[in-house]
């Protein structure tokens, strides 16, 4: 790719301005503007029809300029005979016989085309088959013998100017082949605001006397051409563009494959629900369908009617479409839904019975046995109901029940039935009536049961009394409540709480079979201590049905394998409890739990730390009370409570972190606890895995608080510990030490390790060129470019360490911003130029702004002028430069010849000859042109540097000119001689120029 660039430098100096051929050199095409166009915003038209169809609906079309892709290019050779060549555009000339080359060469400001050994050619104007037979001519009669081939290699830009509703209305520059489409893409696209189908395509030759021609983008949308459209009108320089505001509009919603808001076409304010229904792309279900139009009445309001005649033209301006099949029902099919393996329809040939429709092998692991709910039609009233189910029943045959046509069953899992005891549906029996803004469909009927029966037993029962007292999971709304809303109500309405001597307490919905052993299993397993209060293993007959067990507990909450209600064996401890560690999960925090304990005398809660790690080792203890609840604690989510703010980073990080927020969030603690554990936190700062806080129990050994850390990074010093305590006293601290790993640290202490100071910097640097072993080296601090080279072998024989490339990073960001600032400058001082009112060339003002685009495109090397030549380097150790991460030196090997470009009669490359003159490497390339600006050549050296060269007869003072060197002549800068920035041009092509050099020596 540089080498390219090199050749590209080399071949586009002659006969050009110093302007045009920094242009050449970094072609690139300008930046295209972004798309107007939000896909997370809806318009205002969006939001008023998606309201009234009860569905998200957008504008047909706009999408097209979303994307922003890039403008298309022709390719070299694909342009006919017949193109109308003008200034701007660039041509492939080759020639074989007695002259063989193939170089590009552009129209200049003129019209003419300037091909080296021929007269001057007028292009402009002329096609490129008139062209070719002209500059055949030109140079058969310079050059015998010799045939001519030429093609397009480039295109010019041309002016068009878009206006109405696109982003940005104004002059657009594009090729020469832009279509109405690249015009409007280039303009940022169409806004929602505008129209589609009534685009106004003005010529510039007069052509938009009669309003010019309307071009409508439906067609490329809907038959994939835009021939028929005028989408793919070719435009010419001068047109003009205007899009109106958006035309009147109907939506169509429902079942069909394209829903969407849809301008009417030109003429015809009123369409048939055909001819919607075909621009919706059709329905997606085949058979008849039926049409609703929803209008807007003369008084404003919503009319609604049947389109009985759907080849009517009914629908006009506002009108909304909604089609919906005649008829969705099947026949001769039951439904198994739920907690199965395969749900959905079953025939009902093959499946008379309940206990045939379902069966164990149907059913997914966790099923909730004793009970499921039958959706049916009442025979007297041809409703549907819902009816319970004793599922373990229907699978041992015991109940055979017949099923009718449509019938469904709906199988419940375990994780459906512990959403019953969810906090959301338990904050709805205490009487909140707010529902989270994310409530299923099935809270949604709950909240309006209670409603509606404020004084019934769902609503102020014992069990809704019971309810106040209970903490519930943050636990998602299963998918089956979502779709069968009322499910939820059936379910709680047929629920007994059971409150205790199970390991999941909470609301279990059963059927008039079911016994207090069968409940139990269902809740966890059975107990070995079912003291109930009830005098029979039977459940009373009654809705309102509430079970506890009277004998001592504890409760497991949080982060264990099976949370729950736990009998007491007598003076039950702590880590009895805990199982010796085994209870809890693996990514359990190991350094604080909480004991929640209530007094039943004082009535009074406390709260009691306590360290999981230090109860699991047996270094630790403690005896519980009835009723203790024990609180563990996922690690993720304490890392939550102490990071609630999502980091605004990026990386693997950030996106913990993120994640972590969201878990603090989603499964809120109790306040009081949140409180406790906040000011029980240690911080952890420096060389670990997870630096933060961690809350403790107590005073903990800092090897635990470091392991809980994640331990120390692979950079941490062990012996460079530092820990404040609460009072400010600071304590240094090796953790190799086993006395100093020891030491504890309590809360409101803070812990710092130090990481150990680095040898090596983070990247390493390239030598490449005329070394004996090039390559990638990392390097130390403060090592030198003569120690590289060493390292590297030394420099081969042939090495030309005086043309020596030294490119680092940050020099090349420097010069980046340089460059962009140069940029905006210039286009500041080109503003400033038009609003004086000044005649400017509009070619001029053309090539100036695609001056600064180039600017604005340019990578730059980050080229630092260096000595690199050992031997100077050891007499003067002054001049070895420090390397610092990704820098690049190149070594390029001894040229043999000095380099000759711009405004020569023939760029060259001549032999090198010591003490040969300026003047004389210039004769050999012909002498200057009678374009060129002698006064302002200047010599590029190969280390980069440039200095000027005092061409005049009367000068005597004496350039020394090395081998590799490139002596450059620019053009009189005569394009831009009514332009008064052209003054501060010279500066940005003197760098330019020392960077194309730069290219050079790399390139070969």
């Amino acid at each position: 790719m540089i080498a390219a660039a090199s050749r590209i430098f080399l071949r586009w100096l002659p006969g050009m301005a110093p302007l045009l051929w920094v242009c050449a050199l970094l072609a690139a095409e300008p930046a295209r503007a972004p798309s107007l166009l939000s896909d997370t915003e809806p318009s205002a038209l969006e939001t008023a029809f998606s309201v009234r169809a009860g569905e998200p609906l957008r504008q047909f079309g706009y999408d097209l300029f979303a994307a922003g892709a890039p403008e298309p290019r022709t390719p070299p050779g694909a342009v006919q005979g017949d193109y109308v060549l003008n200034t701007g555009d660039e041509l492939l000339v080759t020639l074989r016989g007695q002259k063989s080359f193939s170089k590009r060469f552009p129209i200049d400001s003129g019209g003419l085309l300037l091909v080296d050994e021929a007269r001057p050619v007028t292009a402009a104007g002329l096609t490129l088959a008139a062209l070719r037979a002209e500059l055949s001519a030109a140079v058969t009669a310079a050059l015998p013998n010799t045939d001519t081939f030429v093609s397009l290699a480039d295109v010019r830009r041309i002016g068009i100017v878009v206006t109405g509703s696109v982003s940005h209305p104004g002059r657009q520059e594009v090729s020469a082949f832009a279509t109405v489409l690249d015009a409007l893409s280039a303009a940022g696209g169409v806004s929602r605001t505008g129209s589609l189908r009534r685009i106004r395509l003005i010529r510039s030759n007069g052509g938009g006397a009669d309003g010019g021609r309307i071009v409508d983008l439906y067609d490329l949308h809907l038959t994939g051409s835009g021939d028929s459209g005028g989408a793919d009108q070719r435009l010419r320089d001068g047109d003009r563009l205007f899009v109106p505001p958006l035309g009147a509009t109907v939506a169509v919603a429902g079942p069909v494959k394209r829903p969407g808001i849809y301008e009417l076409p030109p003429g015809r304010p009123r369409l048939p629900a055909t001819d919607l229904r075909d621009l919706a792309g059709g329905p997606l279900r085949p058979g008849a369908q039926r049409a609703v139009r929803f209008g807007i009445g003369p008084s404003g309001e919503e009319v609604t009617e049947e389109a009985g005649d759907p080849d009517a033209p009914l629908f006009g301006d506002g009108d909304l479409l909604i089609l919906t099949p005649q008829r969705e029902d099947r026949r001769n099919e039951v439904r198994l839904e739920g907690h199965v393996h395969r749900p959905g329809p079953r025939a009902l040939t093959r499946t008379r019975s309940l206990s045939a429709l379902v069966a164990k092998a149907d059913l997914r692991p966790d099923p909730y046995l004793p009970f499921a709910a039958l959706a049916t039609t009442d025979p007297a009233t041809r409703a549907r109901v819902l009816r319970p189910v004793d599922l373990a029943a229907a699978l041992n045959g015991r109940d055979d029940r017949r099923l009718s046509e449509g019938d469904t069953l709906y199988v419940l899992g375990v994780e459906d039935v512990d959403f019953l005891t969810s906090e959301p549906v338990l904050a709805l029996l205490r009487g909140e009536r707010a529902l989270p803004p994310d409530a299923c469909q099935g809270l949604v009927g709950l909240a309006r049961a209670l409603a509606a029966a404020p004084d019934g037993l769902l609503a102020t029962g014992r069990q809704a009394r019971a309810a106040a007292g209970l903490t519930g999971s943050r636990k998602p709304c299963p998918p089956l409540f979502e779709a069968v809303p009322d499910l939820l109500t059936f379910a709680l309405e047929r629920s007994a709480l059971l409150l205790g001597g199970v390991p999941r307490p909470g609301f279990y919905p059963r059927t008039g079979r079911a016994t207090v052993a069968g409940l139990a299993r269902a809740a966890g397993g059975e107990s070995e201590f079912l003291d109930w209060s009830a005098p029979s293993t039977d459940f009373p007959s009654g809705p309102d049905a509430v079970l506890e067990s009277s004998a001592p507990h504890y409760e497991l909450v949080g982060h264990v394998r099976r949370p729950g209600t736990r009998p007491m064996n007598g003076r039950t401890t702590l880590r009895e409890a805990l199982g010796e560690g085994g209870a809890l999960k693996r990514d359990v925090y190991p350094l604080l739990g909480v004991i929640e304990r209530f007094d039943r005398r004082t009535l009074t809660r406390s709260l009691i730390p306590f360290s999981p790690q230090e109860i699991g080792t047996g270094r630790a203890d403690r005896v519980l009370a009835d009723g203790d609840r024990l609180h563990l604690f996922p690690a993720a989510r304490l890392r939550a409570l102490l990071r609630p703010t999502p980091d605004t980073g990026k990386g693997d990080a950030a996106k913990e972190r993120l994640d972590d927020a969201r878990m603090a969030e989603s499964e809120p603690l109790d306040p009081a606890i949140t409180a406790l554990i906040a000011e029980r936190t240690v911080q952890i700062r420096g060389a670990v895995r997870q630096p933060g806080g961690y809350p403790v129990a107590d005073r903990t050994p800092l090897a635990a608080l470091v392991a809980a850390a994640g331990g120390l990074s692979s950079d941490a010093d062990p012996a460079a510990v530092e820990l404040t305590g609460a009072d400010g006293a600071r304590t240094a601290v090796d953790l190799g030490s086993a006395k100093d790993k020891a030491r504890a640290a309590g809360p409101g202490d803070a812990i710092r390790v130090n990481p150990r100071a680095q040898a090596l910097e983070a990247r390493a640097v390239a030598i490449l060129g005329s070394v004996r072993r090039p390559g990638s080296y990392d390097v130390g601090r403060g090592e030198t470019l003569s120690s590289l080279i060493a390292r590297a072998g030394g420099l081969t024989e042939d090495a030309y360490p005086a043309g020596a490339v030294f490119t680092r990073e940050s020099e090349r960001r420097r010069e980046k911003e340089q460059f962009t600032q140069q940029a905006r400058e210039l286009e500041r001082a080109l503003t400033l130029e038009i609003e004086k009112g000044d005649p400017v060339k509009a070619e001029n003002v053309a090539l100036a702004r695609q001056l600064a685009a180039q600017l604005r495109g340019m990578e730059p090397l980050g080229r630092v002028v260096v000595e690199a030549d050992p031997a100077v380097l050891r007499a003067r150790p002054e001049l070895d430069p420090l390397l610092e991460s990704d820098d690049r030196i190149h070594i390029p090997k001894r040229p043999l010849s000095v380099s000759v470009a711009g405004e020569v009669m023939h760029p060259t490359a001549a032999q090198f000859v010591s003490g040969k003159s300026a003047e004389a490497y210039l004769g050999e390339a012909g002498g200057p042109t009678r374009n060129a600006d002698s006064a302002r050549s200047f010599l590029v050296l190969p280390d980069g540097r440039a200095q000027p060269l005092s061409l005049s007869p009367w000068n005597h003072r004496v350039n020394v000119i090395p081998p590799g060197a490139m002596l450059v002549v620019p053009r009189d800068p005569k394009p831009f001689d009514a332009l008064e920035m052209t003054k501060s041009i010279g500066g940005i092509l003197g760098q330019l120029a020392i960077t194309a050099a730069s290219i050079a020596v790399i390139s070969r």
